[in-house]
C-alpha cells in the first residue's frame, strides 16, 4: 500500500470503497472527462474498471495511479501516479481532478511526487506525460515539474497527443 504525502495532499493507494467519491469527481463529469481517453463521461462501470486495474497495476508494479486526498478536508479530490502505457516500456505520470480543484496547485504537486516516487524508489528510467494538444492547463503542469516538450505522436490511445518527458538524470539535478 503506497501512502505518499506532499504540504496538501495524501496520495495512497486505491481501494474498492473508492469507487463512489472517484466516479463523482472524475468521470461523470463532462468538463473534466473531455481530455481523458474516450473524452467523455462514462458508467460507473467503467470507473470501476480503471479502479481495479489501478489496484492490479499496483500490485503487479508497485506504483499505479493512487487516490489523491486533500488533507485540509479529507475529501478525495482526483487520481494521479504512474502507470505503464499499454504495449510499450513507457511509464506516464497521470493525473485528473474534480473540476472544483482545478487552478490551485494539486496536480502539479501531486505530480512531483509522483517523479519523485518514479526516480527515487521504482528507480524508472525516464517518465513520460501526455495531453490533448488543447488541454493547456496540463501541458502548463508538465512545464512546472521539469517535463520537456517532445512534440506530437499517436503512438498512444490512437489519438495525436502532445508527449513530455523527463529522465531520472535531469530529475536529480534539478532536486
Amino acid at each position: 500500500m503506497t501512502h505518499l504525502e506532499t504540504e496538501r495532499l495524501i496520495l495512497r493507494s486505491f481501494q474498492p470503497e473508492d469507487l463512489n467519491d472517484y466516479h463523482q469527481q472524475i468521470y461523470s463529469d463532462p468538463d473534466v472527462t473531455r481530455f481523458l481517453p474516450t473524452g467523455k463521461p462514462r458508467p460507473i462501470e467503467k470507473t470501476k474498471a480503471v479502479l481495479d486495474f489501478s489496484i492490479e497495476h499496483e500490485t503487479e508494479h508497485g506504483f499505479s495511479l493512487w487516490a489523491v486526498i486533500e488533507k485540509s478536508s479529507g475529501q478525495f479530490i482526483g487520481h494521479c501516479g504512474l502507470v505503464y502505457l499499454k504495449g510499450t516500456p513507457d511509464v506516464e505520470v497521470a493525473y485528473a481532478y474534480g473540476k472544483v480543484y482545478w487552478g490551485k496547485g494539486y496536480a502539479s504537486e501531486a505530480a512531483r511526487a509522483s517523479l519523485q516516487y518514479g526516480f527515487e524508489t521504482a528507480n524508472l528510467p525516464y517518465i513520460v506525460a501526455l495531453a490533448e494538444p488543447e488541454n493547456l492547463a496540463s501541458q502548463r503542469v508538465m512545464q512546472k515539474i521539469g517535463m520537456v516538450h517532445e512534440g506530437l505522436t499517436t503512438q498512444y490511445y490512437e489519438s495525436p497527443l502532445e508527449v513530455y518527458r523527463i529522465t531520472r538524470d535531469a530529475w536529480m539535478k534539478e532536486k
